[in-house]
């Protein structure tokens, strides 16, 4: 497979190299930014009250289905066109601000009606407020489109720390001053105004007084099928969660909750950075059929071998994770943590499926792919619940498991990837992970035998696992461990500034 073994033509290799730098910055602001919002918590923590807090959280929660509607998804259409001039970031521009400013309008236009369901007036206040970061951040997503598009990932982590800080400080100096919950929202509006200022200055780009409306509905053939993708996407995420909430109760939302975020962590993670790389990266091959099959192969070789460790790892140690880490109030999450991970492992098999097909123009493929995941994830939930929150994690194991061959024959539609090549892709991964379990679940079921003590347990069992893939991984496939290491050793010994250039 080319894509793994065999010399790599140059221009790969930096791409390569600047993808992985991208999501060291990426990873370094998602790093950053907890530190710094988690500081800031602390302290406004003592100096406000619980009140406040879910007073904020009643708010955030009233304005996160609108986020579904931001940006019209023209920043994807900006980074995946292979080229757009002054007039297309102008209309980009002007069509999100637009859409930024109607969807304050219509959140201020419900925010009484949510304090009265909410029996809580303030929150309509809240919400208001609150709502005009959607005006903001529509004011500076286009910049953002254009950094991410020349995959200048350290501009916008710097910037994004910065922000983060500057809202921080911000939220503090009004708690002092005695503002109460109106803190946390001049945390939060403080935090987008920054960015955006920062924005602005990073690019040095300022729109046009035009609107072209062929090139918006160009923009719009690209970004229409993702916004009603990502509405789908909101719905898959949330089904679960109403009904276990509203047929098993708040007990065992709880349990599953708790069991969801566990799972999802390393996904959300390194997945998000993952997909948002490669997304950049790939989008600038659109058009080299050889190179974007190439990229694209390599980018599942690597995820799947960093990521499907992790998730056979959680599936089987999980309930040794749960009790030891959280306590034994929290165990009956463990088998929902079990039963999800085994489901990321079959996800990931097609990890990079959506990225694929959004560099490579195909969103009308992208939303089929999200109306039939909807299809399959919504009926498995509702069947699932029968067996209460362990049924549920096991319809969703059903339905990722169902979709994933035919994800897989909607990226090689979209890419020309086959399925010898793909499977060569990922089989380091598989094969790795594999005796990975194999040999942790021996071990375990020997140290079990010998009534070893859980934490010694735990400790010993990852220690096996992490050895044992590594070793499989070498004996496997050297090559693409060897790959993996070059393109760390070239990020690590080239400067941002002249990867960027040489990546053009």
């Amino acid at each position: 497979m080319t894509s793994v073994r065999g010399p790599e033509r140059p221009a790969v290799r930096r791409l390569d190299t600047a993808a992985v730098r991208g999501a060291f910055w990426l990873a370094s602001d998602q790093f950053g930014s907890r530190v710094v919002h988690l500081v800031s918590t602390l302290v406004l923590a003592r100096l406000l009250f619980p009140t406040d807090f879910g007073l904020m959280a009643m708010a955030a929660a009233s304005t996160a289905f609108f986020r579904v509607f931001a940006n019209l998804g023209l920043g994807a259409a900006i980074i995946q066109r292979r080229d757009v001039d002054d007039e297309y970031l102008s209309t980009a521009y002007w069509a999100n601000l637009a859409a930024g400013i109607l969807l304050f309008i219509a959140i201020a236009g419900l925010g009484e009606l949510l304090g009265t369901f909410l029996k809580e007036p303030r929150v309509g206040a809240l919400v208001l407020v609150l709502s005009l970061r959607f005006v903001i951040a529509a004011g500076s997503a286009t910049q953002m489109a254009m950094i991410s598009r020349r995959m200048d990932f350290r501009a916008l982590s710097l910037r994004s720390i910065l922000a983060t800080t500057v809202g921080g400080l911000f939220g503090i100096a009004l708690a002092y001053r005695g503002l109460g919950v109106w803190s946390l929202v001049g945390q939060e509006l403080g935090r987008s105004i920054a960015g955006t200022i920062l924005l602005y200055r990073a690019t040095g780009w300022r729109p046009k007084r035009v609107f072209s409306w062929p090139k918006f509905l160009d923009l719009w053939s690209f970004g229409g099928p993702l916004l009603i993708t990502r509405f789908l996407g909101y719905l898959v995420r949330n089904t679960d969660n109403l009904l276990v909430g509203r047929y098993l109760g708040a007990a065992a939302l709880g349990f599953y909750a708790f069991g969801f975020t566990v799972f999802a962590a390393p996904l959300n993670d390194i997945g998000a950075i993952v997909q948002r790389v490669m997304f950049s990266t790939l989008s600038r091959l659109h058009g080299d059929e050889d190179r974007f099959k190439r990229g694209f192969l390599m980018a599942s070789c690597y995820v799947s071998m960093i990521m499907m460790p992790m998730m056979t790892g959680l599936a089987l140690v999980g309930p040794l994770l749960v009790g030891v880490m959280f306590g034994s109030k929290w165990v009956p999450a463990a088998p929902v943590i079990s039963i999800l991970a085994v489901a990321g492992c079959f996800g990931l098999t097609t990890a990079l499926g959506p990225t694929g097909l959004q560099a490579s123009g195909r969103p009308d493929l992208y939303l089929r792919r999200s109306l039939l995941s909807t299809l399959l994830y919504l009926p498995a939930f509702a069947v699932g619940i029968r067996w209460g929150i362990v049924g549920v994690a096991t319809g969703y194991l059903v339905a990722t498991a169902l979709l994933a061959p035919i994800g897989f024959r909607m990226v090689a539609q979209a890419t020309g990837v086959g399925l010898a090549e793909w499977w060569e892709a990922i089989s380091p991964g598989v094969f790795g992970s594999a005796v990975m379990a194999a040999s942790v679940g021996l071990v375990k079921w020997v140290l079990d035998l010998q009534e070893f003590p859980t934490v010694a347990m735990l400790v010993v069992l990852v220690v096996v696992g992490v050895a044992v893939y590594v070793a499989s991984l070498w004996v496997i496939r050297r090559q693409a461990v060897q790959g993996l290491v070059r393109v760390l050793r070239d990020t690590l010994h080239t400067r941002g500034g002249q990867l960027l250039t040489e990546a053009e």
